[in-house]
């Protein structure tokens, strides 16, 4: 540690362009003193310390290089615990072991909070028990990061409906700013500079994203339009849309969305009883979902988009549902038993 701490000094002081002078002079101390601590010959008091630190603008705990080995280990904690949230793996038990320990090591660490409570709320999506003990863990996790993350809002509503908290859930979705005061609509508002086309192109795919949130939904809880060749129609023309957006060859992450569409399509046909339109739809959806569980599995990479409108815009870490074998099986056995059957006879179905 005496010598960590001397090299640190000295890496410190050369980085700044100061002589051993200015800094033993700060701290009221003689030059031969910070030669011996550099030396690693002896150390300074530990009352120094602080001043020290404060002397190179830096954390006490960079100053003993504490903040290199807490980076390297919180992001090997967050690495697996992507792999079981997300990844392949889809361990929600496992993961919140993992973040329960992490948060032992790093009490105050907001990336664990966040990844136990989105376990917890994955967790407590397949428990059926009330009162729920997972979701009201989360929730109260969730409130917590609230006040400085506004990105749990929205899972944090998620828990909120679940657990019947209606009234919770909107007062916190209308404390809210509006639309058209959100980060991506006010950058693309901004007349010329260098990021001009890029925050046009971001505020395109949010915007198509969130119509893609509101229309969806709205149809699958309409009595009519669930049930009717008129949603079906909707939703292609949806799923047109982004198309004209993204291009055609376009094979990024938002095929999840293609996904979600292709499958509400499906269950609308087999509503019907269009039995032939609904297994082409789910065969289209089933392709989407083969797709992303693979790019899930190999790690999400920065999204890059080939359209003129869209070119310049930057990955924007966009949120996406977890491809897991249970999401199709879910899905499936909402079907009519015609329609199941049909599907697990198909080799090709593999889920």
């Amino acid at each position: 540690m005496q010598i960590k701490l001397g090299d640190k000094i000295k890496e410190l002081r050369k980085r700044d362009g100061r002589k051993q002078e200015d800094l033993a002079n700060a701290l009221g101390v003689t030059a031969q003193a910070v030669s011996r601590w550099e030396a690693g010959g002896g150390y300074p008091d530990m009352g120094m310390i602080p001043a020290i630190a404060n002397y190179f603008h830096i954390s006490i705990d960079a100053l003993f290089g504490y903040n290199n080995d807490r980076d390297m280990r919180i992001k090997e904690y967050m690495t697996e615990a992507h792999k079981l949230l997300i990844g392949g793996a889809g361990d929600s038990d496992k993961c919140i072991d993992l973040m329960r320990k992490a948060l032992e090591e790093f009490p105050s660490e907001p990336e664990f909070k966040k990844c136990l409570a989105n376990a917890l709320h994955q967790k407590g999506f397949t428990v059926p028990e009330r009162p729920n003990r997972y979701l009201k863990e989360a929730v109260s996790l969730y409130e917590e990061l609230s006040e400085m993350d506004k990105t749990v809002i929205l899972s944090l509503l998620s828990v909120y409906g679940l657990m019947g908290e209606y009234d919770k859930a909107e007062k916190k979705a209308l404390e809210q700013p509006a639309l058209r005061q959100s980060r991506e609509i006010l950058a693309a508002s901004i007349i010329g500079g260098n990021h001009e086309a890029r925050y046009r192109g971001e505020a395109i795919i949010a915007l198509l994203r969130e119509l893609m949130f509101a229309v969806e939904p709205a149809i699958a809880r309409n009595d009519e339009m669930k049930k009717s060749q008129a949603g079906i129609e909707l939703l292609v023309m949806l799923r047109d849309l982004y198309k004209k957006f993204l291009g055609e060859d376009y094979a990024g992450i938002l095929i999840t969305d293609y996904f979600l569409i292709d499958m509400r399509c499906a269950k609308i046909a087999a509503a019907m009883k269009d039995y032939e339109q609904a297994m082409s739809f789910f065969d289209s959806a089933y392709g989407h979902f083969v797709t992303v569980k693979k790019m899930q599995e190999e790690g999400l990479k920065d999204e890059h988009y080939n359209t003129p409108l869209l070119s310049e815009a930057g990955d924007m870490s966009l949120p996406v549902v977890m491809c897991k074998p249970e999401l199709i099986e879910t899905a499936v056995s909402q079907f009519p038993k015609e329609l199941q059957k049909r599907i697990k006879s198909n080799p090709k179905y593999v889920f």
